[in-house]
């Protein structure tokens, strides 16, 4: 990029008044950032509309020059909307604080916790290059990973079982991390815990923020998908017996488990569109973690059950259900190990198995939401910059309409029988 918009301000100004010409130095050459001459910045979209409601993300190339040569350098910049109604409507502040806290917070303690473990590997997510958080001006600058081959999952269609393999193995190494950290350092994983606010499943952001969306968009949705595909089934009748927000406080209530023996920190957002994967040489696939604004001390479980319901269809989960929990049972014990803690000790199989049962419900809940926008169409995706209002509710901007087509009700419907069928509801 070169000519008079090569130094575009107001370009950096749209993130933030705080994101300037200094920190993309210091971005460039934390070392040294006086020895850098910044010559651009190009912005350009870093996720597919519809992916990201409650921030805006940009993908940023850096030109600059340090010791005459020319340094081209790509970054990933999260930041609040400047639609300030938008803001308010989807409380993107208070989702933004949790991914900063993580980020600054509970990130580097993990860091320094694996490299006294030489195990820096096993915390699978992007660099935080800088950051502002004063709930107003944020920012997030990360590490631009598709330098290093990482690309996106496939975002509407049931993930193949590699790729449910190469999740499920991720999350069970960075679960892992916290396993291992508690047990060494528990009172110091408890403050961490208490520094995460829980942004999603909390009784009264049920009542002012998201119960209409619930009991009426998202439950007309599956019960027209059960009524449609699957008349009269045990799966529609046990769904329909479930008075307004049941499935929500069920969930409210295991979410707030954060200082529970098996608690970790959950990713708590964990579907196809959070995770970047790439092939390596060997042919194996390897995830790395995005997005952490649901972040969470809560059971492993949750985590593990939304993936799967969220991005597996019937199909699938008929064939490798059982596969995938070992998958990941087996990577989790693997890691633990290697970090050097009992397994058997912090998480045992019955346990897990246990919490299966128990816990899948919020997994299977949160995917109730999930599944339908992983069937709308890219150009299908709300404008969320079109909200005038000081504040609208949700349900009049994610206005979904019931599932058009019969493969699409149906494996929306399926997830709410394989619920029932599992004893999850």
């Amino acid at each position: 990029m070169s000519g008079k918009n090569a130094k575009d301000v107001s370009l950096l100004k749209r993130v933030s008044i705080y994101f300037t010409e200094d920190v993309l130095k210091k971005v460039v050459a934390p070392e040294n950032p006086n020895n850098v001459e910044i010559l651009s910045w190009d912005f350009g979209d870093a996720s597919a509309k519809g992916d990201s409601y409650m921030s805006i993300v940009d993908r940023v190339t850096i030109l600059s020059k340090i010791d005459g040569k020319i340094v081209e350098t790509r970054i990933v910049v999260k930041s609040l909307p400047q639609n300030k109604a938008r803001r308010i409507t989807f409380r993107s502040v208070e989702f933004f604080d949790t991914e900063i806290i993580f980020y600054t917070e509970i990130a580097p303690r993990f860091e320094k916790y694996l490299k006294s473990k030489g195990k820096s590997d096993f915390l699978n997510i992007p660099r935080c290059l800088a950051y502002h958080h004063d709930k107003e001006n944020d920012f997030l600058v990360l590490q631009d990973v598709g330098l290093l081959g990482y690309g996106p999952l496939c975002r509407q269609a049931s993930l193949s079982y590699k790729q449910c393999k190469c999740v499920a193995e991720s999350l069970a190494r960075f679960h892992a991390i916290s396993f291992g950290f508690k047990h060494e350092n528990p009172e110091e994983y408890a403050k961490m815990a208490d520094m995460l606010t829980e942004t999603f499943y909390r009784e009264d952001i049920y009542e002012n923020w998201y119960n209409r969306f619930f009991d009426t968009v998202l439950t007309r949705i599956a019960k027209d998908a059960l009524a449609k595909e699957y008349p009269g089934s045990k799966g529609e009748k046990v769904f329909n017996s479930y008075g307004p927000g049941a499935l929500v406080r069920k969930s409210i209530e295991l979410c707030h488990r954060k200082h529970e023996p098996t608690a970790v920190i959950g990713q708590g957002d964990a579907w196809a569109p959070n995770f970047l994967a790439r092939e390596n040489e060997s042919g194996k696939i390897e995830a790395l973690m995005l997005d952490f604004q649901l972040a969470r001390s809560a059971s492993p479980v949750i985590d593990l059950s939304f993936f799967i319901y969220a991005c597996t269809d019937q199909r699938m989960r008929d064939k490798y259900y059982e596969k995938i929990l070992d998958d990941y049972y087996n990577e989790l014990v693997k890691s633990v190990k290697l970090l050097g803690v009992d397994p058997d000790v912090v998480y045992p199989r019955d346990v897990f198995q246990k919490e299966i049962k128990e816990q899948s419900v919020c997994g299977f809940t949160f995917a109730l939401e999930a599944v339908p926008f992983t069937m709308m169409p890219p150009e299908e995706a709300f404008d969320l910059d079109q909200i005038k209002e000081d504040q609208v509710d949700i349900s009049d901007v994610w206005t979904l309409p019931n599932i058009k087509s019969a493969e699409n009700r149906r494996r929306h419907a399926e997830m709410i029988l394989n619920a029932v069928d599992s004893g999850f509801i």
